[in-house]
């Protein structure tokens, strides 16, 4: 597997830096068949592999139950996988068989923020308080541990200031953790000027990030997405997702990033082909294949095969932190009604709200597409 190089990292600075530049095509990496196998679970997790680290962990821990290492790591599977009760079980677990682990405490907050997202307003103030006493314990036991650091970020951008919540303090952890380790304070700087809508900090620090770290997944992938989302550019798009596949060629979400980046241009069957190469590599993870099909309901192309696409990625079931049945339903509906289906569109738009009932989005979608059927 190519590993990037400062020097490669430079190379595609020039892109930014110099107007008229075009990527050069993404030199796609060479995978060992089975490499995900021969992953430790550690490694499953930290690579975004979540079904296969629950599939090697399960049972160990049921062998061996009172093991806080793993039954924390299978609580980072489970709350990643969308399982916040179990994980939280197993997180306190962990945290039982060893108080003195900063990591364990960081998982415990971790949870807690998920299941405060979900909760009603009242225990939404007790998760987040719970969450906040767990960063500022693993922040005691290691200064140095980024997770904390990066949670407490979260807790004081995000949080009201009825519980303690100060976007002055998210900021100078953020600083001040750029000054210690660079190549994760400054990233972690590119994610809160995001949260923030500052695009262009965002870009700033994640650059600086990619200079710090030349073999970040993470920076390179979200510079991907800036340039995808943010501050559209197909050529830096694809240079950055190149960068991520580069980074580690087994994730899932770093080959969805390139297949989008494909799509950007409209060429579907290059996009197509990473999807394929991806499937091959992790068939625990479709992302691909729903990238792609959603970059062609935003640009109302390809209606017919984003509907193939959708029901591939319907057929499977979802890998951690990827986008979920709910988000599928919607953007089938959407390329249905594209295709003059709008009796199915609306089926679909229906089961996606029955997943996901906030999404006001394909609430207002089914509405439309219900009047337009009416007509």
């Amino acid at each position: 597997m190519d590993v990037l190089t400062l020097d490669r990292v430079r190379g595609l600075l020039v892109v930014f830096l110099l107007p008229g530049v075009i990527a050069a095509e993404c030199r796609l990496p060479d995978v060992a068949p089975g490499a995900i196998a021969r992953l430790t679970p550690s490694q499953l997790l930290d690579s975004g592999h979540y079904r296969a680290a629950e599939r090697a962990l399960e049972p160990i821990a049921q062998a061996r139950p009172e093991d806080g290492r793993i039954v924390w790591m299978l609580s980072r599977a489970k709350a990643a996988l969308g399982e916040p009760d179990e994980a939280l079980k197993l997180a306190e677990t962990a945290l039982a068989s060893d108080d003195s682990n900063a990591a364990y405490h960081v998982q415990l907050a971790a949870v807690s923020g998920r299941l405060a997202r979900s909760s009603s307003l009242l225990k939404q103030l007790s998760f987040a308080r719970r969450a906040k006493k767990e960063l500022d314990a693993a922040a005691a036991l290691d200064p140095s541990n980024a997770d904390a650091q990066w949670g407490l970020m979260m807790f004081y951008y995000a949080a009201p200031g009825l519980i303690g919540g100060d976007v002055n303090k998210a900021r100078a952890i953020g600083q001040s953790l750029a000054m210690e380790a660079p190549q994760v304070g400054l990233y972690y700087e590119g994610r809160l000027a995001t949260e923030m809508n500052d695009i262009a900090g965002a870009e700033k620090f994640y650059l600086q990030s990619a200079v710090a770290d030349p073999n970040s997944f993470d920076t390179a992938a979200e510079l991907a997405r800036l340039y995808m989302e943010l501050k559209p550019d197909q050529a830096k798009a694809e240079s950055w997702a190149c960068a991520a596949v580069h980074a580690d060629a087994t994730r899932g979400d770093g080959w969805a990033l390139l297949a989008r980046a494909s799509a950007m241009c409209g060429c579907w069957t290059e996009a197509e082909d990473i999807a394929r190469i991806s499937e091959a590599i992790d068939a625990d993870d479709l992302a691909p294949w729903y990238a792609i099909a959603n970059a062609a309901v935003e640009k109302g192309e390809q209606s017919e095969a984003a509907q193939i696409w959708l029901r591939k990625y319907l057929d499977h079931p979802v890998e951690g932190g990827q986008p979920s049945w709910a988000r599928a339903h919607w953007q089938l509906g959407l390329a249905l009604a594209a295709a003059g289906k709008r009796a199915e569109a609306m089926a679909e738009l229906k089961a996606a709200l029955e997943l996901e009932p906030a999404n006001e989005k394909a609430r207002s979608d089914l509405k439309r597409i219900a009047a337009e059927k009416g007509q």
